[in-house]
């Protein structure tokens, strides 16, 4: 999506959830002495890990985790404000879910994963991660929406992996929230937040990426 808005000028947007767990996190993590180890332990446990190119910390996929990626150039010496550009998703995140009945807003939330100032949060609990890489005068950004994933299971993978590495860093439970706990009758959580998330992109002029996939 990256090389693709570069060459295009093209604004992509990709909705997709990962059919088998993971934990991902960025490439610094894997010059770690004790990565290859920890991450043959966290694969006996069932969550084999991989790298990313963004920042942050370990995060959680699969079923019961909804991705958000957009790319999209930006005109030479415009503005490249970390607010502005995680505006761009931040808020149409915010306007769908507004549409499926939760009101989430931009704070970070200590215990969570992959900590953020620009996480969305309900009732200041985490619902999405949020992420960015720059090429260029082209970026991506990404979300890691939590719609119905086990959370116990999650934190808790993310957290012994993390002690594994040597880190000290207190993962919590219950500062994690999904979209399927505020969700009044039982539905699939994962496709009526895609749905929602689909028609706000779609008024937004962005186009599918779904065939670079």
């Amino acid at each position: 999506m990256l090389s693709q808005s570069a060459t295009s000028g093209d604004a992509l947007a990709l909705i997709w959830e990962s059919r088998t767990q993971w934990l991902v996190l960025p490439e610094r993590f894997s010059r770690s002495t004790a990565f290859k180890q920890a991450g043959e332990a966290s694969q006996e446990r069932g969550w084999p890990v991989t790298s990313r190119k963004t920042g942050g910390g370990i995060t959680p996929q699969g079923p019961g985790v909804l991705n958000l990626a957009l790319s999209f150039t930006t005109e030479p010496g415009q503005s490249r404000a970390i607010r502005e550009t995680y505006a761009r998703i931040c808020d149409p995140l915010i306007h769908a879910f507004q549409d499926i009945g939760i009101e989430a807003a931009a704070t970070p939330v200590a215990g969570s994963f992959c900590d953020g100032d620009y996480n969305l949060a309900v009732y200041g609990r985490k619902l999405v991660g949020t992420a960015q890489r720059w090429r260029g005068n082209t970026c991506l950004i990404h979300a890691l929406i939590l719609t119905d994933i086990d959370l116990e299971t999650a934190v808790d993978a993310v957290a012994r992996f993390s002690a594994d590495l040597g880190h000290d860093t207190e993962f919590r439970q219950d500062v994690h929230c999904r979209v399927v706990d505020f969700l009044s009758l039982p539905a699939d959580a994962t496709r009526i937040t895609a749905k929602a998330i689909a028609r706000v992109i779609d008024e937004l002029g962005y186009n599918d990426a779904s065939t670079l996939v």
